[in-house]
């Protein structure tokens, strides 16, 4: 019988290993209860690590000890920041991939208006074949599953096809995921990807009465695509998101040129570089709802930490300390 090194333990039990390494927990019966809805793993797991002492090399000491006067609660509201934080990114995320869809359908449509020419092979380019084969493969998958169905229940895609024998792209592209759309745009045909940044030049412009008029370009709206894709699977799995980065992120400084930025963006994305590359491509006034919120969320938080400085929050999020202005 094989020995279980991770044995089960009680609640009482797991806020006794987390006295005896120092941290400041109450004993109102309350972190109890936050255990028992939320859970150790998620909860201590997930977000310790910036309440955790460390060597002079920076370096976690094990066993693991918490920070002098760390606590419990400070956990907690870490844990609430995050949630938070994720809520008013899913939002604006939804909006960009709403965009990006409509963007790709009206295009790809308009320079291959015939009926399912989104599942031929020569109507993308041809720089990397196993990704286009990948991206109609996908396609065909996700109208394959939508009309395979209980007969009962309907959909869009069910309607279309038995309707009309074959699904418009405006109407395939609201079943896709982000990740989908991503590639898809990525393999679209250089003329297509060109009118598409083209119209977000637009967009911008228009919105902003022509204060930022540096053209966007396909690779910028790739970069941004392979950000909010990174960032879009965290928020919709409930990963930790405030100290997320991408790292290695081409194409992301042609935001700081568009954007006309005193700073430069960090090829590390975090959620800073996420925030401001979304000003790019969402409405503005979707940007500016999704920007003061999070100026908000900050104010808000700011003095619920005490072990810690507030400053080592925004580090993780690559914030610079003047961001609202930059926002």
């Amino acid at each position: 019988m094989i020995e279980n090194r991770k044995p089960f333990k009680t609640l009482r039990s797991q806020l006794k290993i987390l006295r005896n390494r120092g941290l400041n927990v109450s004993t109102d019966g309350k972190p109890m209860r936050v255990l028992e809805r939320i859970g150790y793993y998620t909860l201590i797991n997930g977000y310790k690590t910036l309440f955790l002492t460390r060597d002079s090399n920076g370096k976690i000491i094990h066993p693991e000890k918490f920070i002098k006067d760390a606590s419990f609660n400070e956990i907690l509201s870490l844990y609430n920041f995050d949630k938070e934080l994720r809520s008013i990114l899913y939002s604006a995320l939804l909006e960009y991939e709403t965009n990006l869809g409509s963007e790709l359908a009206y295009r790809f449509s308009e320079e291959f208006p015939d009926e399912n020419s989104y599942l031929a092979i020569d109507n993308f380019n041809g720089y990397d074949i196993s990704s286009v084969v990948g991206t109609i493969s996908s396609l065909s998958n996700t109208i394959k599953n939508k009309t395979s169905v209980n007969k009962n229940q309907e959909n869009a895609i069910k309607h279309y096809v038995n309707n009309h024998g074959h699904v418009p792209l405006w109407v395939l592209v609201n079943f896709l995921t982000f990740g989908e759309l991503n590639y898809f745009y990525r393999n679209c045909q250089d003329k297509v990807q060109m009118n598409i940044a083209k119209d977000f030049s637009n967009h911008l412009r228009r919105e902003y009465n022509k204060k930022y008029d540096i053209s966007i370009k396909p690779e910028t709206i790739n970069a941004i695509n392979h950000l909010v894709n990174h960032f879009r699977n965290a928020v919709a799995h409930n990963e930790i998101t405030y100290s997320k980065h991408l790292y290695k992120s081409p194409g992301i400084q042609s935001i700081k040129n568009i954007l006309s930025l005193p700073v430069s963006l960090n090829s590390q994305a975090g959620i800073f570089e996420l925030v401001i590359s979304l000003k790019v491509v969402l409405p503005r006034k979707e940007y500016s709802i999704m920007a003061k919120r999070i100026i908000k969320l900050l104010e808000k938080y700011r003095e619920q930490f005490h072990s810690v400085d507030f400053n080592a929050i925004l580090q993780d999020m690559n914030f610079p300390t003047n961001y609202q202005e930059l926002l």
